[in-house]
């Protein structure tokens, strides 16, 4: 059974408070990019890079997924993908664990600072058994600097 994407934000600062609640602040679905300023990137064996995944840092985004119709050990993927070049930019894997599937499940992602490729769109994207269920647009383009 695929669960249903509630909610994907992308937000400056994701906090949840004594009660559970979630804050979301500083959302966002545009970034600017310095010219002459290359990405962080690893290189893979198979001689594919990548963007190093270490959220948390200071400056790194958070993203708020909200679900529901989730099965126990749910294993979906979150991609960051550039729709300008059709690749991921980079990925992770997160398994959700839920006991009723009537209930909403909230993650807060911590994400590594986004420095992108280059100019063009992009998306974050939620992906179960090799179909997304939802995705949040983000558009980054180039400034002097």
């Amino acid at each position: 059974m695929t669960p249903v994407l509630q909610a994907l934000v992308l937000a400056e600062r994701v906090f949840e408070d004594k009660g559970g609640q979630k804050i979301i602040a500083g959302t966002f679905n545009h970034l600017q990019l310095r010219r002459n300023q290359p990405p962080e990137e690893i290189e893979h064996p198979d001689g594919t890079k990548k963007v190093l995944l270490s959220g948390g840092q200071p400056g790194s985004p958070y993203a708020y997924i909200s679900l529901t119709d989730v099965c126990d050990h749910t294993v979906l993927e979150f991609q960051f993908v550039s729709l300008t070049q059709n690749k991921v930019v980079f990925e992770k894997e997160i398994t959700v664990r839920c006991s009723d599937r009537l209930e909403t499940v909230e993650i807060i992602l911590a994400l590594p600072p986004l420095r992108v490729p280059g100019p063009g769109v992009y998306a974050f994207e939620i992906v179960c058994e090799g179909e997304v269920i939802g995705s949040h647009r983000l558009i980054a383009t180039a400034i002097d600097g």
